[in-house]
């Protein structure tokens, strides 16, 4: 009888020992892929240490009716830190320069990139942004503003396909169309954004005017206010 008690002891110690060594097993688990920061490709906007979008930039902003003023100019877009964060996924820094003649730079801004659940997270003064969602499909719908407080806004894949920028053709790219609306009266807002596969951004469009809207010059398309700024890609790379 007491020879039974002990094999039965044995094991229910032993079974004790395979759960506990399961659990320790699983948590080292857990933590070991948590130190480790989920290195996951975007196609649309590869994101390496050292990568660089140079831009042509036209931009002209309206101050009133016939009263504007219009520079170009270069940004250059860089990756040149990353960094983890709290929940372990990579952050990208990326140092914006300006040029008027592509020779001297000058510092203009930093922002991060991050690819977090599927979603390009682009943040410029502490407001993040989701300009791009993976997978990227035409008629595909997200809010851009789902991580800020500002009210819900819809960016939409409006085509994928060929593009052509300057002299320069990308044989896969993708429309994001971020608004797109004119009532002829009042306001214009016109702007979207381009991806090209294994490139990033290769155009962004941003047209956002207020037309006067007096009594002598509604209807008119006067623009009282605004501003128009395009960039086109002319070179990209790692340094």
């Amino acid at each position: 009888m007491k020879r039974q008690v002990g094999i039965r002891l044995k094991r229910e110690m032993r079974l004790i020992a395979g759960i506990l060594g399961f659990f320790v097993v699983t948590l080292l688990s857990c933590q070991e892929e948590r130190e480790t920061p989920d290195l996951l490709i975007s196609a649309y906007l590869p994101l390496n240490l050292g990568q660089y979008w140079t831009y042509e930039v036209v931009e002209r902003v309206y101050f009133g009716e016939n009263d504007f003023e219009e520079n170009e100019f270069y940004y250059r877009d860089r990756i040149t830190r990353q960094f983890v964060n709290e929940i372990n996924e990579i952050v990208h820094v990326i140092t914006r320069e300006r040029s008027e003649n592509l020779q001297d730079w000058g510092n203009e801004l930093a922002y991060t990139l991050n690819f977090s659940r599927n979603r390009i997270i682009r943040t410029i003064d502490n407001e993040p942004v989701i300009p791009l969602v993976y997978p990227v499909q035409v008629f595909q719908q997200w809010d851009a503003n789902g991580m800020n407080a500002n009210l819900p806004e819809l960016f939409t894949v409006e085509e994928i396909g060929s593009y052509v920028v300057g002299n320069r053709a990308f044989g896969s790219a993708a429309m994001i169309r971020q608004s797109e609306e004119d009532d002829l009266i009042t306001l214009r807002d016109n702007r979207f954004e381009v991806y090209a596969e294994g490139i990033g951004m290769v155009e962004s469009y941003y047209e956002v005017f207020a037309y006067c809207s007096r009594s002598d010059c509604l209807g008119e398309q006067i623009i009282q206010s605004g501003r128009f700024k395009q960039m086109k890609l002319i070179a990209n790379g790692i340094l």
